[in-house]
């Protein structure tokens, strides 16, 4: 049988918690397009068939809702880094698949001087 449990992500979302993503240029470009359409539209389907929703979602979902469904908490974040495209990172273009709905927030590297 298997033991489904609950990942970091769907634990956050569920509790509202802030969940941290490192270096979200390196994911594959499946799993930004899943996380896209969480942050955008409120909803995602988790591999043992329950769904996340967000509040509005589920209500208007009304009687369809389901016991095992999972409501995005109101305070759930989050912070996501990653490198811009291009060499030396080699990354996707995180931000042309997501900056929609993301706050952008550039930070150059620093120069030579000011990391001695």
């Amino acid at each position: 049988a298997v033991d489904w449990r609950d990942s970091p992500l769907v634990l956050a979302l569920r509790h509202g918690h802030v969940l941290m993503l490192d270096e979200a240029d390196k994911a594959p470009l499946e799993v930004v397009a899943v996380l896209k359409s969480l942050l955008a539209d409120g909803q995602m389907l988790l591999s043992d068939g329950r769904r996340v929703l967000s509040p509005e979602a589920a209500a208007a979902e009304g009687s369809l809702l389901r016991e095992e469904d999972v409501i995005i908490h109101d305070r759930f974040r989050v912070l996501t880094l990653a490198n811009r495209p291009g060499f030396p990172f080699l990354g996707n273009d995180f931000f042309r698949e997501c900056g929609t709905v993301f706050a952008a927030h550039v930070v150059d590297n620093p120069d030579a001087a000011s990391q001695l």
